[in-house]
């Protein structure tokens, strides 16, 4: 081996779930591994994504080659609009889906990019780097694994991956790929941890086929299907029992428009023709001949299925006898927004279907027999759980020793620890920051620029703390909402002026629906995005808005 340390700095998605970026270095050459976004937790109000703050990347002194993308999910690609134009002229590689959907994001920003598509059969050539890249099953369409060949070894990063026998679009794992990788020597393994907590293995895509065909055919009012937005082969397969059982199919949510358009463009979903139909046309067909696809399937309040799920959505309603289909999993926090959401379903008298009660979902992630397959194909010297939570990380590393490699050929280190190989073996290095930076797009209907959040937002813009006092039962104002700004700097800004939004403020929630109110967290996210565009619109200011909702 070289005396050359090769090194791995962890910016995000070690030790979390999300925010996946991670850099590997052999001296001072180095190649980044995609660049993801995450959400925001609880109470970071005013913020509507996190992206990791590479603030230290520039203090390593790394000449960076490329930027390297496993596949087109948000939170390994959902940073590229932010970051890459922090990195100079860097080369992007990725599948054509993946880079197809990256596009997007760079047109949405106005920012250029030097996109190239992957050699799949070959390799392509990053400054002292040789990459492979290696198709695999994930729940997104042209997903691959990484084998970056150093000259002190040769890198497998997994991405996420599963192993389907079947997949739907017929691209299986070329298997013996990460068995010649092995037989020639792979250094470290750095896997996907997501499922390390579950057992045996996941069952295939095409297992949802019957449970969704049957559903839909037992209905005999509209159906609509809500999954994640990015999965176009469970879009596909929604396509296919929507037109087995004679109805013709309507979009609802921009994400998934525009994931189907991409998709369809590249040739990779197949629509029949007439299948598809636009959304404001569904008043001409009898609900029996109708399907919805719906975003929404985590309870995010303004995405269309709880728009529809609360009678907010333009030409569309519930009724008894319709049927809503959750052909998905609830990411590990959202459950109590999703049990709100189908409170509001019931009450419009539609029927519910979710995984828990027919096969109507499987992850895109490598449960335990899975993981242990990839590490006897690869045969890996040192191995390096990433991707999930450090419970998944400790649960990945156990399954590694149980697979044969030694405890001390193993490392858990998390984001801001770095991982260094070289001839005493694989162990954590120096630690180096690497925290988050928050951003704020404004509201989904706005158009405004994407601005950084953190402390530019209080230093410039300030704050308004807005407290609302409503009755449990009526749902009504039990006295004006009660606005105190911090920091907002307007000549005109004073007790006048909040008075004024005081009132209109209660103008607005007297005309919200009873029921949208009874739900705290959508009534604060209503009062939220009000202030801020009166704000806006008056003060020429977008201050942080801090609504609290108060049922008595």
């Amino acid at each position: 081996m070289t005396d050359i340390n090769l090194r791995c700095f962890p910016f995000g998605g070690v030790g979390e779930f999300g925010k996946n970026l991670m850099v590997y270095a052999w001296g001072d050459d180095a190649v980044m591994v995609d660049c993801g976004m995450g959400f925001p937790a609880p109470g970071q109000h005013g913020v509507d994504i996190v992206i990791p703050d590479l603030s230290a990347l520039e203090a390593m002194g790394l000449k960076l080659h490329a930027l390297l993308l496993t596949h087109g999910h948000e939170d390994h690609i959902g940073a590229v609009p932010f970051i890459l134009p922090m990195l100079g002229e860097i080369p992007v590689y990725g599948t054509p889906v993946t880079l197809a959907l990256v596009q997007a994001k760079l047109d949405e920003h106005h920012h250029k990019g030097d996109l190239r598509p992957f050699d799949c059969e070959g390799e392509i050539t990053a400054g002292p780097f040789r990459v492979e890249a290696i198709p695999v099953t994930h729940s997104i369409m042209d997903a691959v694994s990484l084998a970056i060949h150093t000259p002190a070894g040769a890198i497998v990063h997994t991405g996420d991956f599963r192993f389907d026998p079947s997949p739907v679009d017929g691209r299986a794992t070329p298997l013996h790929r990460f068995s010649r990788l092995g037989d020639k020597g792979v250094l470290l393994l750095a896997s996907d941890s997501t499922n390390a907590t579950r057992g045996g293995s996941c069952p295939s895509e095409r297992s949802v086929a019957p449970a969704l065909r049957q559903a839909i055919a037992g209905c005999t009012g509209k159906v609509i299907v809500t999954t994640f937005a990015s999965n176009m082969f469970r879009i596909q397969q929604i396509i296919d029992a929507a037109v087995a059982n004679g109805r013709s199919v309507a979009l609802a949510g921009r994400s998934l428009e525009k994931n189907v358009a991409i998709t369809r463009d590249l040739d990779r979903l197949q629509v029949p023709a007439g299948a598809l139909i636009d959304i404001k046309q569904i008043d001409a067909l009898a609900d029996e001949q109708l399907l919805i696809v719906a975003t929404g399937s985590q309870g995010e309040w303004r995405a269309a299925l709880a728009r529809i799920a609360q009678n907010r959505y333009p030409k569309l309603r519930l009724n008894a006898g319709d049927l809503v289909i959750f052909s998905s999993s609830a990411i590990p926090g959202n459950e109590r927004v999703i049990a709100g959401l189908f409170n509001h379903i019931y009450r419009r008298g539609a029927r519910i279907l979710h995984a828990g009660q027919a096969a109507l979902h499987v992850s895109g992630h490598a449960q335990a027999h899975e993981l242990k397959m990839m590490m006897q194909l690869t045969r890996p010297r040192y191995f390096y759980p990433v991707h999930g939570e450090y419970r998944n990380l400790v649960e990945h590393q156990q399954l590694a020793v149980a697979a044969g490699i030694p405890f001390e050929n193993t490392v858990l280190a998390e984001n801001g620890q770095s991982v260094v190989i070289d001839h005493k073996g694989i162990r954590r290095g120096e630690e180096f920051h690497a925290g988050a930076v928050f951003v704020d797009s404004g509201s989904r209907e706005e158009l405004d620029d994407l601005v950084l959040r953190d402390r530019r937002v209080l230093a410039e813009d300030g704050l308004i703390s807005v407290t609302v006092v409503l009755s449990r039962h009526e749902g009504q104002l039990l006295m004006s909402p009660d606005l105190v700004a911090r920091g907002v700097m307007h000549e005109d800004l004073h007790d006048d002026v909040l008075d004024r939004a005081s009132e209109e403020l209660a103008a607005h929630i007297g005309k919200l629906d009873k029921e949208l109110l009874g739900d705290l967290d959508q009534a604060e996210e209503e009062i939220r995005i009000w202030l801020r565009r009166w704000c806006k619109r008056h003060l020429k200011r977008r201050p942080m808005v801090l609504p609290t909702v108060v049922e008595v």
